[in-house]
């Protein structure tokens, strides 16, 4: 089932034409508007989503569980603190199958299908953007993939299976943020930063921009400035990496 399908025909072009606005016209969204928008700076794409997504710790906050789930919940935020990417998402897909027929005895299927209503909207609006970076492609596949899945276990009755993919693909897309690409892009330029510090005949002069971007990445970061940390982490790593692309402010 494609994301696309789930909107009616009637709302899709004017759904498009704000997030094409949204996409070319630097984030200009209103902080009302419902849609996901996309931040699609010249380095690194990140996916915004100005609505409040389902999380394994706010849901099991919400249905009483959470003393319960504690040692589940550390695996699940030790996953996001995970450098490694790959482990990370495993180590969070783990606590997710884990938590799901606790949240499900707690709030039921009413409860479970509520928590997940807005992921259905995010998928939706993210099935309409007219135009995509390649570099999202993929992930966006298996965010849709995941969001399939969880309707039609919804409508099948499986609750325990549509709250398990449901928290994945809310997951997938939360990784997707500007906080979470900005936090990744540093945690990278950081360890080529400290591989670079050890590496005869690196080139002193892109060793002391790379260290300056790193270092005003995380300045931006701790502002809150996710673009801008964003854009600086990414030219951080081209740098350090020997990739020079014109290294940027």
């Amino acid at each position: 089932m494609n994301p696309r399908r789930l909107l009616p025909p009637d709302l899709r072009p004017a759904l498009a034409a704000g997030l094409a606005l949204v996409v070319f016209g630097a984030c200009q969204d209103d902080p009302s508007d419902p849609l996901a928008s996309l931040v699609a700076s010249e380095t690194v794409p990140a996916v915004a989503v100005p609505v409040e997504l389902p999380s394994l710790g706010d849901l099991a906050q919400q249905a009483g569980v959470r003393d319960e789930l504690e040692p589940v919940l550390d695996g699940w935020v030790a996953g996001w603190e995970d450098d490694n990417e790959l482990l990370g998402v495993a180590a969070r897909d783990e606590a997710i199958r884990l938590a799901a027929p606790v949240l499900h005895d707690a709030l039921g299927p009413g409860g479970v299908a509520n928590s997940l209503a807005p992921l259905f909207r995010v998928g939706r609006d993210l099935g309409d953007l007219p135009e995509m970076p390649a570099d999202l492609a993929p992930r966006l596949e298996e965010i849709w993939s995941l969001i399939d899945d969880t309707q039609v276990a919804l409508e099948e009755g499986r609750f325990d299976r549509a709250m398990t993919t449901g928290l994945q693909a809310s997951d997938r897309i939360r990784a997707l943020g500007p906080r979470a690409v900005a936090r990744t892009l540093i945690a990278r330029a950081d360890r080529s930063m400290m591989r670079a510090e050890v590496t005869n005949g690196f080139d002193p002069v892109s060793l002391s921009r790379g260290e300056r971007l790193l270092s005003g990445a995380r300045r931006a970061m701790e502002d809150g400035n996710y673009d801008l940390a964003i854009e600086r982490g990414y030219y951080a790593v081209q740098l350090l990496e020997g990739r020079d692309d014109e290294g940027r402010r």
